[in-house]
């Protein structure tokens, strides 16, 4: 469940969502399954960002605006990872809307080891980032070499 900075009274905006990760089938025979912590170098991963805004205050904010989806990856034990790349999803002027974004972490990108996940949801104004925003610790991701 996303944990969201409450800095505008929920009455008037609010969101709520999740993210999870699922896997690519592996070149050896293991089968695409959600949701996943252990996942061999030769298979994709996906984390899946749906999340939904409410409130009156969503019709009033500029269709200018965009959110910013991102993943930090932290290796246990070794230090730091590249993190990829975040992902922009356009704003929609709507009291309720719904949203949904996937950030790849292509195969053999990771070396074996564990990672912590992190992945956070940030509304950017036309002038910037926003005090909205939200973020999840989506846990354990074991890498490993067959």
């Amino acid at each position: 469940m996303l944990t969201v900075e409450n800095v505008i009274p929920k009455a008037l905006f609010a969101i709520s969502g999740n993210v999870h990760l699922h896997e690519s089938a592996s070149s050896k025979d293991l089968p695409a399954a959600p949701p996943i912590n252990i996942v061999q170098r030769d298979q994709n991963v996906y984390v899946h960002f749906v999340w939904q805004q409410n409130g009156w205050l969503g019709k009033m904010l500029s269709s200018s605006c965009r959110w910013e989806a991102r993943v930090y990856l932290e290796q246990m034990g070794a230090g730091e990872v590249n993190n990829p790349a975040p992902v922009s999803i356009s704003y929609k002027r709507a009291a309720s809307a719904g949203y949904s974004g996937v950030i790849t972490l292509p195969a053999y990108s990771l070396p074996e080891g564990a990672y912590k996940v992190v992945a956070t949801l940030m509304l950017h104004g036309p002038q910037g980032p926003t005090p909205i925003s939200a973020f999840e610790e989506v846990g354990l991701l074991q890498v490993y070499e067959d």
